[in-house]
């Protein structure tokens, strides 16, 4: 059976681009509609922290998944 190696459990490595463009999809929903202007002022902070975060470590997890998977043989 494949099995990812979880050696290095923390921090995370999350792609926080793609996160942030996800969450700006649904910011764009939410700001079109008046009684959910309150979630679309969370999903703006939300976005601003996400731009935070990936200014002070841009690592992101398509540059490692090849390198932290393996496949192993399968004898008969």
């Amino acid at each position: 059976m494949f099995r990812i190696p979880r050696t290095n459990q923390w921090p995370p490595q999350i792609d926080l681009a793609t996160a942030r463009e996800t969450l700006a999809y649904i910011h764009d929903d939410m700001k079109s509609v008046p009684e959910l202007q309150k979630v679309a002022n969370a999903l703006d902070a939300a976005m601003r922290e996400i731009d935070r975060a990936e200014a002070t470590n841009p690592r992101r997890i398509g540059k490692n998944v090849v390198t932290a998977s393996r496949f192993v043989r399968f004898k008969h």
